[in-house]
């Protein structure tokens, strides 16, 4: 693991492989360490590219314009990008399609696609009074509000947090609640997501939340050349649970897209 300097920040970074660059952006509560169970699997045919996102008051812009530095850093030509919760990945192909083969979204944070969408705003509407629920649960204790929002989105029932493995825990404990962004991000609107021409896979948990479902259904839908696939089995976080079919699913749509 080294040390990357951007946009004046420094960030961990980790690569392995050679070849063409899959670029893997996490999510929420998480760091490059989410990405080990696809480290070995991707290095073996592609140039494994992983990074921890900067944390604090940081703009979802700003968040965009660090792993678009990633990419041009590289100086490999167009790269596979892989990005799992937020919206990051959808704003990067949004903005710069041209440096993009591939575009794989697992359940990508994007709440403005449910606006009109009667099943949306329900979704929405549950969303946001269990994330209430929770605040008055957990009030100022972090690490309970921790475990009660990774069961919230794990949506298998409470008490799954504790069940992870330690290692899950441990990276889910340093990283929660470092994401502190006081200025909204822009929209994503379906309109912008129509824009974008690059090859897309759209991953699904069987066990999903019904609020990331339903934006990644709808996702799918907007984006021209996307295919929505559902990983059997599993919930919002697919690739760490069943690393095995995550893998196969992406290394079987990567080489479509070689």
């Amino acid at each position: 693991m080294r040390r990357l300097l951007l946009n004046g920040v420094a960030v961990e970074y980790e690569e392995r492989g050679t070849g063409v660059p899959v670029v893997f952006s996490h999510g929420g509560a998480s760091d490059l360490r989410y990405w080990a169970p696809q480290r070995d699997a991707f290095a073996g045919r592609y140039r494994f590219v992983a990074y921890s996102r900067r944390t604090g008051d940081v703009s979802a812009a700003t968040q965009v314009a660090d792993l678009l530095a990633i990419i041009r850093r590289l100086e490999a030509g167009p790269v596979h990008l892989v990005g799992f919760s937020t919206a990051i990945a959808l704003r990067v192909a949004a903005q710069e399609p041209e440096l993009l083969r591939s575009l794989t979204i697992v359940e990508p944070n994007a709440p403005w696609v449910l606006e009109g969408d009667r099943a949306g705003k329900k979704a929405l509407a549950d969303w946001r009074r269990e994330n209430k629920r929770i605040h008055a649960e957990a009030g100022d204790d972090r690490e309970q509000a921790a475990a009660l929002w990774f069961d919230l989105v794990n949506n298998r029932g409470r008490g799954a947090f504790a069940r992870q493995p330690e290692q899950f825990r441990s990276m889910w404990l340093d990283n929660f609640g470092r994401d502190r962004p006081t200025t909204p991000p822009e929209p994503l609107t379906c309109q912008q997501l129509k824009a974008i021409r690059t090859p897309t896979l759209a991953l699904a948990a069987e066990y999903g939340m019904p609020y990331s479902r339903r934006i990644v259904e709808l996702v799918a839908g907007c984006v021209p050349e996307c295919r929505l696939a559902d990983v059997p089995g599993v919930t919002h976080f697919m690739s760490y649970q069943a690393p095995r079919v995550f893998n196969r699913l992406v290394l079987d749509f990567l080489a479509e897209h070689a």
